[in-house]
Order: structure tokens, then C-alpha cells, then sequence
């Protein structure tokens, strides 16, 4: 039986993974020449592919695909310009450890550092819909757990939860991956 072309991908994780592998390279070397701080555009990059994989309905499949994904870089680096989040450059977090403008990466290390965030986008990706969202909302877009619970409409303990199986998932997969 052949399959619709118009009905959704098996998975929209897979799908925007694969988008991902195909299109990440090309996109940060894009940005990097239009951001005022080029070293932001592997971020932005990422940022993309997460405001993509936390679409609760990815809609209609994308005709051009590559042009779709220029079109949106290009307005997240515009929407950049005009936020404090991305102006101060390195976000704090917890466990997170700064990397120096004057420490640049090797190509071992920038490979290593693209098969992680791969590996961690795929593993995100493929978390159930409502703890991938809840994960997006707190890593990506920086929203508390109260605001998060509030918005979704369920409880502080649900966020807490949805958290703590998204944290021990990317946990779990750095943990495989270093072995």
C-alpha cells in the first residue's frame, strides 16, 4: 500500500534530526556571518532545532525544507539582536562550564561537540511529547517551573517529574556516549 505523501512522518523527531544532520553545518556557517558575535550561531542554530522538535503539531510537510530553515535562522537572528538572553553572550546554569572566546575548539573537539548535541537532540526528540515540551519550554526558552506548570494547566510536581525524566535521559545518554 503506498503511503499518503501528505499524511505526517512516522516521527517528527526523526524527521527534524535527520533536517538536523543535513542542514546544521551549512546553517551556523550562515549565521556566523550575520550575527554580531559569530561564536552564537551553533547556539541559535540548536535554538531552531529545539523551537522545532517542541511544535506540539508539526503541521503540513515543508516543500523546501532548506529554505525553510534559512528563512527561520535568519529570524531568529534577527529576534536575537533584540534580546537580552542572547546579548549577554554565555547563559549560566547549573553544571554548565563557560567556554572562552580565546579558547577556540579543535576539529576533534568541534566534531566531538557536533556527535553530542546530535546525540542529545535526537535523545530530546525522542522523549514523550509532553515532557519533550516541558524540557524545551524550561532549557530553551528559560520559563520557571511555576510559569511552565501554568501554562500547560498541570501541576508543579507534574513539571518537576517531566524534568527530572528528561534530565536522567540526557544523563543516561552522555553516559552511553562516553563509554
Amino acid at each position: 500500500m503506498a503511503q499518503d505523501p501528505h499524511a505526517p512522518p512516522v516521527t517528527n523527531a526523526k524527521r527534524i534530526a535527520d533536517l538536523y544532520r543535513r542542514h546544521a553545518e551549512e546553517l551556523t556557517r550562515y549565521l556566523s556571518r550575520h550575527l554580531p558575535c559569530p561564536d552564537q550561531a551553533t547556539d541559535l542554530v540548536q535554538e531552531l532545532f529545539a523551537r522545532l522538535l517542541s511544535l506540539k503539531q508539526p503541521g503540513p510537510p515543508i516543500r523546501h525544507e532548506r529554505g525553510f530553515l534559512f528563512a527561520s535562522a535568519k529570524h531568529l537572528a534577527t529576534e536575537i539582536r533584540h534580546s537580552p538572553k542572547w546579548q549577554t553572550g554565555v547563559e549560566g546554569d547549573e553544571g554548565a562550564e563557560a567556554v572562552t572566546e580565546n579558547s577556540p575548539l579543535s576539529p576533534e573537539q568541534a566534531l566531538e561537540q557536533r556527535r553530542t548535541a546530535d546525540a542529545l537532540l535526537q535523545t530530546i526528540g525522542e522523549l514523550p511529547p509532553r515532557c519533550r515540551e516541558v524540557f524545551i519550554l524550561h532549557k530553551f526558552d528559560g520559563l520557571s517551573y511555576a510559569h511552565i506548570a501554568r501554562h500547560l494547566d498541570i501541576s508543579h510536581s507534574s513539571v518537576e517529574k517531566h524534568m527530572a525524566r528528561a534530565l536522567a535521559a540526557c544523563r543516561q545518554q552522555l553516559l552511553d556516549e562516553h563509554r
